[in-house]
């Protein structure tokens, strides 16, 4: 497939996202993948398949995504890429796949392995680990360890916290700890206390041309409608459609 620049392939792959054009997505990626396939670049090919995990994970396409995941996997471990950060990243992004199609305690395994990898190096407040634990917290949460949850949120938090340019992470760390903690306690005053903290960040214009502004705002929605901030949850949805437009 020529000389594969991953950085022009994520710059062609977010002109779909932007436009929140989840099958022109696909498209591309499947296209992409054929390249690298017939070429046998698998450096290009695992590049390719991270992504792959994370477009079936939007799309709901489960016999698709975890292919995509198998593949992944044994690739990282065949390219020697087993003990660094973009494998730690990759098994994060497949734990997520799986946690998505229903495999939260299968996922638990490859986001403690993402875990021990990452930690060892990166940076204590790098937001990739923000990212990690965001996610491992779901999964525990899924199958019902809500204080090792909870824990996972905090820790994700704390580091988001550290810089406001992860300002729209800490929004949905404090959205899915308020719904952590609603299962646990529907009375549990610190619901209101952590929504309204991540509607403080996601009506500050400040945020208005982040990157992901537009896709937190739609992440975010349903919950403030779950919640019965039924104004809020129109109020975003329109801010994700004026984005998207714009795009």
């Amino acid at each position: 497939m020529g000389n594969f620049s991953a950085a022009n392939f994520i710059s062609d792959l977010d002109r779909f996202y932007a436009r929140e054009d989840v099958a022109g997505a696909t498209d591309f990626l499947e296209k992409q993948y054929e390249l690298a396939d017939a070429s046998g670049d698998l450096s290009a090919k695992l590049t390719i398949l991270n992504e792959m995990t994370g477009c079936y994970r939007q799309n709901g396409n489960k016999e698709k995504g975890l292919k995509a995941i198998e593949e992944a996997l044994a690739l990282v471990e065949k390219t020697g890429n087993s003990a660094t950060v973009s494998g730690g990243t990759i098994i994060l992004n497949c734990a997520t796949t799986l946690k998505s199609f229903g495999k939260s305690r299968e996922s638990l395994e490859y986001y403690s392995r993402a875990e021990r990898i990452l930690t060892s190096l990166l940076d204590k407040n790098d937001p990739l680990l923000a990212g990690l634990f965001n996610n491992m917290a779901l999964a525990l949460q899924d199958t019902g360890d809500s204080a090792s949850a909870e824990k996972y949120f905090l820790k994700a938090i704390e580091i988001t916290l550290a810089d406001e340019r992860n300002a729209l992470e800490t929004a949905v760390s404090y959205v899915n700890l308020a719904h952590l903690l609603f299962e646990e306690n529907p009375l549990d005053e610190r619901v209101d206390s952590l929504m309204n903290k991540a509607l403080t960040i996601l009506e500050n214009p400040r945020y208005f041309n982040y990157p992901r502004y537009a896709f937190t705002c739609r992440k975010c929605a349903p919950s403030f409608g779950y919640f019965g901030y039924f104004v809020k949850e129109k109020e975003l949805n329109e801010r994700a459609d004026k984005a998207y437009a714009g795009n």
